[in-house]
């Protein structure tokens, strides 16, 4: 398995962390990129926790920003289907 790229995210409370790049696109509909991202957390079920954000570009290069609901079912709907062409 190839190694994923990292970024560093700095998180709400000022924090700055190491982040995996899942995947990063762009949607036609929306005109805006995406990316999904994971700090290699655990739930309760012993999931990874993935993490997606809208990528704006800014002077100091790119921010991480949320969302609408309507963006994040799309988003959820690409991530479904990335999961599906990893089990074939």
């Amino acid at each position: 398995m190839e190694e994923l790229q990292k970024i560093r995210v700095k998180k709400s409370n000022g924090e700055e962390v190491e982040a995996e790049v899942i995947l990063c696109f762009e949607l036609e509909k929306t005109g805006k990129n995406y990316m999904i991202y994971t700090f290699n957390e655990v739930d309760a079920q012993n999931m990874a926790t993935i993490h997606a954000s809208v990528i704006k570009e800014n002077e100091n290069g790119y921010q991480l920003d949320t969302m609408s609901d309507d963006e994040w079912t799309i988003v959820k709907e690409v991530m479904r289907e990335m999961i599906r062409n990893e089990e074939r």
